[in-house]
Protein backbone atom coordinates (compact mmCIF):
# COMPACT_ATOMS: atom_id res chain seq x y z
CA UNK A 1 0.00 0.00 0.00
CA UNK A 2 1.29 3.41 -0.81
CA UNK A 3 1.92 6.03 1.77
CA UNK A 4 -0.48 8.26 0.55
CA UNK A 5 -3.14 5.63 0.91
CA UNK A 6 -2.31 4.48 4.08
CA UNK A 7 -2.11 8.39 5.35
CA UNK A 8 -5.87 8.95 4.08
CA UNK A 9 -7.32 5.99 6.04
CA UNK A 10 -5.80 6.12 9.16
CA UNK A 11 -5.53 10.37 9.14
CA UNK A 12 -9.19 10.53 11.10
CA UNK A 13 -7.84 8.05 13.94
CA UNK A 14 -4.42 10.40 14.53
CA UNK A 15 -6.31 13.28 14.24
CA UNK A 16 -8.79 12.34 16.83
CA UNK A 17 -5.70 11.02 19.49
CA UNK A 18 -4.28 14.44 18.45
CA UNK A 19 -7.37 15.93 19.73
CA UNK A 20 -7.89 13.97 22.70
CA UNK A 21 -4.35 14.88 23.44
CA UNK A 22 -4.46 18.61 23.64
CA UNK A 23 -7.99 18.76 25.36
CA UNK A 24 -7.91 15.85 27.28
CA UNK A 25 -11.56 15.70 28.12
CA UNK A 26 -12.76 13.87 30.98
CA UNK A 27 -15.71 12.18 29.46
CA UNK A 28 -13.60 10.88 26.53
CA UNK A 29 -10.63 9.52 28.10
CA UNK A 30 -12.03 6.02 28.31
CA UNK A 31 -11.95 6.03 24.48
CA UNK A 32 -7.95 6.32 24.52
CA UNK A 33 -6.98 2.79 25.14
CA UNK A 34 -8.73 1.21 21.97
CA UNK A 35 -7.47 4.15 19.92
CA UNK A 36 -4.18 3.87 21.77
CA UNK A 37 -3.79 -0.15 20.33
CA UNK A 38 -5.24 1.05 17.20
CA UNK A 39 -2.32 3.80 16.78
CA UNK A 40 0.47 1.43 17.93
CA UNK A 41 -1.09 -1.22 15.11
CA UNK A 42 -0.84 1.84 12.96
CA UNK A 43 3.07 2.94 13.78
CA UNK A 44 4.19 -0.93 13.59
CA UNK A 45 2.18 -1.34 10.04
CA UNK A 46 4.30 1.76 8.85
CA UNK A 47 7.57 0.48 10.31
CA UNK A 48 7.35 -2.79 8.72
CA UNK A 49 6.32 -1.48 5.20
CA UNK A 50 9.42 1.29 5.14
CA UNK A 51 7.11 4.31 5.23
CA UNK A 52 9.22 7.33 5.17
CA UNK A 53 11.11 8.44 8.73
CA UNK A 54 8.99 11.84 9.01
CA UNK A 55 5.56 9.73 9.55
CA UNK A 56 7.10 6.85 11.84
CA UNK A 57 8.56 9.32 13.76
CA UNK A 58 5.23 11.66 14.00
CA UNK A 59 3.78 8.41 15.02
CA UNK A 60 6.16 7.27 17.48
CA UNK A 61 6.12 10.57 19.41
CA UNK A 62 1.84 10.36 19.47
CA UNK A 63 2.02 6.85 20.74
CA UNK A 64 4.71 8.47 23.57
CA UNK A 65 1.97 10.91 24.40
CA UNK A 66 -0.76 8.52 24.92
CA UNK A 67 1.13 6.19 26.40
CA UNK A 68 2.41 9.30 29.08
CA UNK A 69 -1.46 9.92 29.35
CA UNK A 70 -2.91 6.79 29.95
CA UNK A 71 0.11 5.16 32.22
CA UNK A 72 1.14 8.24 33.62
CA UNK A 73 5.26 8.02 35.40
CA UNK A 74 5.22 4.03 34.08
CA UNK A 75 7.51 5.09 31.06
CA UNK A 76 11.33 4.62 32.15
CA UNK A 77 12.30 8.08 32.08
CA UNK A 78 16.32 6.48 31.40
CA UNK A 79 15.15 4.33 28.56
CA UNK A 80 13.10 7.02 27.13
CA UNK A 81 16.34 9.64 27.35
CA UNK A 82 18.38 6.34 25.91
CA UNK A 83 16.44 5.76 23.09
CA UNK A 84 16.35 9.73 22.16
CA UNK A 85 20.45 9.95 22.29
CA UNK A 86 21.18 6.62 20.57
CA UNK A 87 18.14 6.97 18.05
CA UNK A 88 15.33 9.52 17.61
CA UNK A 89 17.87 12.42 17.48
CA UNK A 90 20.43 11.38 14.88
CA UNK A 91 17.81 9.51 12.62
CA UNK A 92 15.59 13.26 12.49
CA UNK A 93 18.89 14.88 11.56
CA UNK A 94 19.44 12.25 8.94
CA UNK A 95 16.12 12.85 7.80
CA UNK A 96 16.35 16.54 7.27
CA UNK A 97 19.82 16.04 5.34
CA UNK A 98 18.65 18.17 2.54
CA UNK A 99 18.31 21.05 5.04
CA UNK A 100 21.31 20.31 6.84
CA UNK A 101 23.16 20.12 3.39
CA UNK A 102 21.51 23.68 2.76
CA UNK A 103 22.48 25.10 5.99
CA UNK A 104 26.03 23.86 6.21
CA UNK A 105 26.76 25.49 2.39
CA UNK A 106 25.29 28.96 3.76
CA UNK A 107 27.63 28.64 6.58
CA UNK A 108 30.73 26.90 5.82
CA UNK A 109 30.39 29.29 2.34
CA UNK A 110 30.35 32.27 4.05
CA UNK A 111 33.08 31.12 5.94
CA UNK A 112 35.42 30.32 3.26
CA UNK A 113 34.23 33.41 0.95
CA UNK A 114 35.04 35.91 3.37
CA UNK A 115 37.98 33.84 4.59
CA UNK A 116 39.74 33.98 1.45
CA UNK A 117 38.69 37.42 0.68
CA UNK A 118 40.53 38.35 3.90
CA UNK A 119 43.74 36.56 2.78
CA UNK A 120 44.12 37.85 -0.09
CA UNK A 121 43.25 41.52 1.10
CA UNK A 122 43.58 42.07 4.91
CA UNK A 123 42.39 45.17 4.71
CA UNK A 124 38.59 44.10 3.89
CA UNK A 125 38.63 42.73 7.46
CA UNK A 126 38.08 46.02 8.77
CA UNK A 127 34.69 46.13 6.65
CA UNK A 128 33.18 43.65 8.72
CA UNK A 129 35.08 43.40 12.29
CA UNK A 130 36.29 46.75 14.27
CA UNK A 131 39.99 47.44 14.56
CA UNK A 132 39.47 47.32 18.46
CA UNK A 133 37.84 43.40 18.32
CA UNK A 134 40.51 42.43 15.54
CA UNK A 135 43.26 43.88 18.01
CA UNK A 136 41.82 42.04 20.96
CA UNK A 137 41.82 38.32 19.23
CA UNK A 138 45.15 39.08 18.41
CA UNK A 139 46.30 39.52 21.80
CA UNK A 140 43.61 36.41 23.24
CA UNK A 141 45.80 34.05 20.65
CA UNK A 142 49.31 35.58 21.36
CA UNK A 143 51.93 33.82 23.10
CA UNK A 144 51.59 36.12 26.19
CA UNK A 145 47.65 34.86 27.17
CA UNK A 146 47.56 33.11 30.07
CA UNK A 147 45.01 31.74 29.07
CA UNK A 148 44.05 30.72 25.02
CA UNK A 149 40.98 32.39 23.41
CA UNK A 150 39.86 34.90 26.27
CA UNK A 151 41.07 38.20 28.20
CA UNK A 152 40.75 38.75 31.74
CA UNK A 153 41.40 36.68 34.82
CA UNK A 154 38.08 34.77 34.56
CA UNK A 155 38.04 31.39 35.87
CA UNK A 156 37.50 28.08 33.94
CA UNK A 157 34.25 27.62 35.92
CA UNK A 158 33.28 31.33 35.27
CA UNK A 159 33.93 31.23 31.57
CA UNK A 160 32.11 27.28 31.17
CA UNK A 161 28.78 29.31 32.13
CA UNK A 162 29.33 32.07 30.12
CA UNK A 163 29.81 29.68 27.65
CA UNK A 164 27.07 27.93 27.91
CA UNK A 165 24.75 30.97 27.93
CA UNK A 166 26.18 32.71 25.28
CA UNK A 167 26.72 29.42 22.99
CA UNK A 168 22.89 28.14 23.47
CA UNK A 169 21.46 31.64 23.22
CA UNK A 170 22.35 31.77 19.78
CA UNK A 171 20.95 28.13 19.15
CA UNK A 172 17.27 29.22 20.39
CA UNK A 173 17.50 32.29 18.92
CA UNK A 174 18.34 30.89 15.42
CA UNK A 175 15.59 28.19 15.88
CA UNK A 176 13.08 30.91 16.89
CA UNK A 177 13.86 33.32 13.76
CA UNK A 178 12.17 30.05 11.71
CA UNK A 179 8.56 31.73 12.93
CA UNK A 180 9.33 34.32 10.74
CA UNK A 181 10.06 32.19 7.96
CA UNK A 182 12.98 30.59 8.36
CA UNK A 183 14.98 33.94 7.22
CA UNK A 184 16.39 35.36 10.25
CA UNK A 185 17.63 31.83 11.01
CA UNK A 186 19.91 31.95 7.70
CA UNK A 187 20.60 35.31 8.11
CA UNK A 188 22.17 34.19 11.63
CA UNK A 189 23.82 31.67 9.75
CA UNK A 190 25.16 33.32 7.35
CA UNK A 191 26.70 35.80 9.80
CA UNK A 192 28.36 33.35 12.34
CA UNK A 193 29.83 32.19 9.42
CA UNK A 194 31.00 35.35 7.76
CA UNK A 195 32.28 36.35 11.17
CA UNK A 196 34.33 33.21 11.95
CA UNK A 197 35.48 33.44 8.54
CA UNK A 198 37.02 37.13 9.02
CA UNK A 199 38.76 35.92 12.19
CA UNK A 200 40.16 32.63 11.19
CA UNK A 201 41.84 33.93 7.99
CA UNK A 202 42.78 37.14 10.09
CA UNK A 203 44.67 35.16 12.69
CA UNK A 204 45.83 32.74 10.20
CA UNK A 205 47.88 35.16 8.37
CA UNK A 206 49.86 35.61 11.57
CA UNK A 207 52.34 32.82 12.63
CA UNK A 208 52.14 33.95 16.10
CA UNK A 209 48.14 33.39 16.15
CA UNK A 210 47.85 30.91 13.74
CA UNK A 211 48.46 27.98 15.52
CA UNK A 212 47.07 29.07 19.00
CA UNK A 213 43.65 29.63 17.17
CA UNK A 214 43.49 26.44 15.18
CA UNK A 215 44.52 24.38 18.26
CA UNK A 216 42.47 26.14 20.39
CA UNK A 217 39.03 25.81 18.02
CA UNK A 218 39.45 22.47 16.59
CA UNK A 219 37.78 20.30 19.48
CA UNK A 220 34.98 22.40 20.68
CA UNK A 221 34.17 23.76 16.70
CA UNK A 222 32.87 20.03 16.03
CA UNK A 223 29.81 20.44 18.60
CA UNK A 224 29.82 24.28 18.50
CA UNK A 225 29.75 24.35 14.60
CA UNK A 226 27.07 21.21 14.55
CA UNK A 227 24.88 22.49 17.10
CA UNK A 228 24.62 26.08 15.27
CA UNK A 229 24.05 24.00 11.93
CA UNK A 230 20.92 22.28 13.45
CA UNK A 231 19.42 24.91 15.27
CA UNK A 232 19.18 26.62 11.78
CA UNK A 233 17.76 23.63 10.14
CA UNK A 234 15.11 23.32 12.91
CA UNK A 235 14.38 26.76 12.29
CA UNK A 236 14.51 26.42 8.80
CA UNK A 237 11.65 23.86 9.10
CA UNK A 238 9.69 25.96 10.94
CA UNK A 239 9.67 28.63 9.17
CA UNK A 240 8.83 26.11 5.83
CA UNK A 241 5.79 24.56 8.15
CA UNK A 242 4.41 28.17 7.98
CA UNK A 243 5.01 28.53 3.81
CA UNK A 244 3.61 25.33 3.33
CA UNK A 245 1.20 23.91 5.87
CA UNK A 246 0.02 21.43 3.74
CA UNK A 247 -3.23 20.13 4.47
CA UNK A 248 -2.93 21.63 7.87
CA UNK A 249 -3.79 25.45 8.89
CA UNK A 250 -0.54 27.49 9.40
CA UNK A 251 -1.43 27.07 13.18
CA UNK A 252 -1.71 23.60 13.51
CA UNK A 253 1.37 23.16 10.57
CA UNK A 254 3.76 25.18 13.09
CA UNK A 255 2.87 23.26 16.22
CA UNK A 256 3.08 19.77 14.47
CA UNK A 257 6.28 21.04 13.30
CA UNK A 258 7.71 22.35 16.83
CA UNK A 259 7.21 19.36 18.28
CA UNK A 260 8.51 17.03 15.65
CA UNK A 261 11.67 19.75 15.74
CA UNK A 262 11.95 19.81 19.92
CA UNK A 263 13.69 17.07 19.73
CA UNK A 264 16.72 18.26 17.39
CA UNK A 265 16.69 22.07 19.33
CA UNK A 266 17.35 20.02 22.39
CA UNK A 267 20.21 18.36 21.32
CA UNK A 268 21.45 20.93 19.78
CA UNK A 269 21.96 22.69 23.07
CA UNK A 270 23.17 19.57 24.32
CA UNK A 271 26.21 19.55 21.60
CA UNK A 272 26.36 23.72 22.44
CA UNK A 273 26.70 22.98 25.93
CA UNK A 274 29.02 19.83 25.61
CA UNK A 275 31.27 22.87 23.17
CA UNK A 276 31.25 24.99 26.10
CA UNK A 277 33.07 22.44 28.61
CA UNK A 278 35.81 21.86 26.43
CA UNK A 279 36.08 25.37 25.21
CA UNK A 280 36.62 26.17 29.06
CA UNK A 281 38.55 23.91 30.44
CA UNK A 282 40.10 22.10 27.24
CA UNK A 283 40.70 24.56 24.35
CA UNK A 284 42.23 27.00 26.83
CA UNK A 285 44.84 25.01 28.21
CA UNK A 286 47.87 26.98 26.74
CA UNK A 287 50.47 23.87 27.90
CA UNK A 288 49.18 21.51 25.95
CA UNK A 289 51.31 20.80 22.82
CA UNK A 290 49.02 21.44 19.22
CA UNK A 291 49.49 17.98 18.15
CA UNK A 292 47.81 16.69 21.48
CA UNK A 293 45.04 18.90 20.91
CA UNK A 294 44.81 18.64 17.17
CA UNK A 295 44.73 14.91 17.48
CA UNK A 296 41.36 15.37 19.99
CA UNK A 297 39.57 17.55 17.71
CA UNK A 298 39.91 15.27 14.74
CA UNK A 299 38.90 12.63 17.15
CA UNK A 300 35.97 14.81 17.75
CA UNK A 301 35.19 15.57 14.16
CA UNK A 302 35.05 12.02 13.79
CA UNK A 303 32.81 11.24 16.66
CA UNK A 304 30.20 13.96 15.06
CA UNK A 305 30.50 12.77 12.07
CA UNK A 306 29.96 9.11 13.19
CA UNK A 307 27.51 9.70 15.53
CA UNK A 308 24.93 11.30 13.25
CA UNK A 309 26.28 8.72 10.49
CA UNK A 310 26.03 5.79 11.83
CA UNK A 311 23.44 5.76 15.39
CA UNK A 312 19.85 5.19 15.35
CA UNK A 313 20.07 2.86 11.64
CA UNK A 314 18.76 -0.48 13.26
CA UNK A 315 15.75 0.74 14.06
CA UNK A 316 15.52 2.51 10.60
Amino acid sequence: MKQSLFEQQHAALWAKIEMLLADKPQGDRKELPRLYRALCQTLSLARQRGYSPSLTEHLHTLALAAHRQLYGAAIERPAVLRHWLTSRFPRLVREEWRLFLIASLIFWGAGLAVGLLVWFYPEWAYSWVSPQELAKYKRMYSQAAARLGREGSGSDLMMFGFYIWNNVSIGFRTFAGGILGGVPALLSLAFNGLHGGVIASWLSRDPVTREAFWSFVITHGAFEITGLILSAVAGMRLGLSLISPGRYSRHHSLLRTAQRMLPMVVGAALLTALAAFFEAFWSAMPGLAPAIKYAVGGGAWLLVLAYFTLAGRHEA
